[in-house]
């Protein structure tokens, strides 16, 4: 890195913290803290959702997974877009009805607070072990490469006190104004990367010719290291179900929009956006292939295309995308984790703390969190890919908690009790199935090809408590209308009357119908 670099990262940095300090500091609800006052319009919701599902360890890992194995990576992407296009016409008309913050106060109003307390605590431990920690170590991983006079750990402290100065003031709507500048940052960034990288390939022949033929296929073989096709029906639409259906840190930004049609249209917005990640991220990775065999480490991938392809300028824009993309990881989960904590856990077990007690609770939280992630992300290094250790991490653990909230939400009839042993069931069947896997031979297994077995362990148990469950009574009948979808009460018909989402909406399935049609089998 030279001058010109240091200089567009810092101004970059000014930017985004002058951005993050702008608004009010003094919040007087919890709605105006935690919600951004339910005032997000389409545009921010599409840009925030773009921006903290595309974190630093999403640029690094994707990059790296397509490096090893081909264009297969992008399977998590279009059946993604699937995902966002059923929460936009399906799900959020009932979602919003129902005035909830966060998805523990739903499973709350919908199960009991056993039910309640086990997510919150579950997703606590994602966002900080996972979202939050593979982000900053990937972030640290690559800027300490870049800026030698800093470590690794160097990094992730000063990453994680950065974001936390915004978030600590101002609440979700600092960080809407910070990431709809990092959007843009991660955007142009990504982008200058992809046209080096193109510019690199002479001959799409020859560079084709140097790889093996399936690196271009969507579909893959049985023995298939990354998405063995079975996995696409057993694994991959569970784990998006969970990112986008039932995890906070995503599902914040819907519910902070001002009418559903914002939240709707921001949800299309993003799946438009997430077409463009095949050829900003997955196509650099598999010509890295080409240009740089014999990497041992697929974590360094992106490290190795920005300083060997990207001349000084374009190398301190490219670098800022990253950082924007680090920060704007680390802010939502920053927020979501301690949305959770303070109004599903604080609140319940106190419910006489005003307001202001809750906002002050909740920063004190968001320091604790911060030193728990920072220490942690140091200690990802110990483990594979880092794109692998997160989808099987999530693979062992999402199953219980995707089939308890998405079953509730279409039968009414799941009781309490069925979905807080279900919970139980599933997380001792996935433990048996892991501990099967690394101890015994025969139950070789590749990680997809957990999650649909364990959902249809817990909708099973699920069906058989909720028929011998003799505490079902007369209020599970009368749930709130917006607790549980009818055809009646959220008809995708209505919804779909709307023109603009209506066209939208199709031609982002069209879009991505086509594409995994043209390279599912190449």
């Amino acid at each position: 890195m030279v001058g010109v670099d240091y200089t567009i990262l810092l101004v970059t940095l000014a930017t985004i913290l002058f951005l993050g300090l702008a608004g009010k500091r003094d919040h007087d609800t919890l709605e105006d803290f935690f919600l951004g006052s339910r005032n997000l319009n389409w545009l921010k919701i599409g840009a925030s959702l773009f921006a903290t599902n595309f974190s630093a360890s999403a640029l690094v890992g994707i990059t790296g997974a397509a490096y090893l194995t081909g264009i297969a990576i992008y399977n998590y992407e279009w059946i993604g877009i699937l995902a966002l296009i059923f929460m936009a016409i399906v799900l959020y008309k009932m979602l919003l009805g129902s005035g909830v913050y966060t998805i523990s106060e739903y499973l709350n109003k919908r199960y009991d607070h056993r039910v309640m307390i086990f997510y919150s605590i579950f997703m606590i431990f994602m966002i900080i072990f996972i979202d939050l920690a593979g982000a900053l170590y990937v972030g640290g991983l690559i800027l300490s490469a870049l800026i030698p006079s800093l470590s690794v750990s160097n990094i992730i402290m000063l990453a994680v006190i950065f974001s936390g100065i915004y978030v600590l003031a101002g609440g979700l709507a600092a960080i809407s104004r910070t990431d709809s500048l990092q959007f843009l940052i991660i955007i142009a960034g990504s982008v200058t990367l992809a046209y080096f990288s193109f510019a690199s390939i002479q001959l799409i022949d020859d560079f084709q010719a140097g790889l093996p033929p399936e690196s271009f296929s969507l579909i893959r073989s049985l023995d298939d290291r990354a998405v063995p096709w079975p996995g696409l029906i057993t694994g991959i639409p569970i784990l998006c179900a969970y990112f986008w259906f039932a995890n906070q840190n995503m599902l914040q930004w819907g519910l902070s929009a001002k009418s559903l049609r914002d939240a709707q249209f921001g949800l299309i917005f993003t799946g438009f956006l997430k077409l463009s990640v095949f050829f900003i991220l997955v196509v650099p990775g598999v010509f890295a292939a080409v240009l740089f065999p014999g990497i041992d480490e697929p974590d360094r991938v992106y490290l190795i295309l920005l300083t060997e392809l990207l001349p000084a300028g374009a190398l301190g824009l490219a670098m800022t995308g990253l950082v924007a993309a680090l920060l704007s990881n680390t802010d939502s989960s920053l927020h979501a984790a301690t949305t959770i904590f303070t109004l599903d856990l604080v609140r319940r077990r106190q419910p006489e703390l005003n307001d202001k007690q809750l906002i002050f609770i909740s920063r004190a939280f968001t320091l604790i969190i911060m030193i728990i992630s920072a220490f942690w992300a140091r200690e990802i290094d110990k483990f594979d890919t880092l794109f692998e250790y997160v989808q099987s991490m999530l693979s062992y653990s999402i199953s219980p908690l995707v089939t308890v909230y998405v079953g509730g939400i279409f039968y009414k009839r799941f009781t309490s009790n069925a979905a807080f042993y279900s919970l139980i069931i599933g997380i001792a069947g996935s433990l048996s199935l892991v501990i099967l896997k690394n101890y015994i031979p025969l139950f070789d297994f590749h990680y997809l090809y957990l999650p649909l077995p364990i959902c249809l362990l817990c909708l099973t148990s699920m069906f058989v408590i909720t028929y011998f469950d003799t505490s079902y009574s007369e209020r599970d009948d009368e749930l709130d209308k917006n607790l549980t979808w009818s055809v009646k009460e959220h008809s995708v018909l209505e919804v779909l009357k709307d023109r603009q989402l209506l066209i939208s909406s199709a031609l982002l399935f069209v879009c991505t119908f086509l594409f995994v049609i043209y390279f599912a089998w190449l």
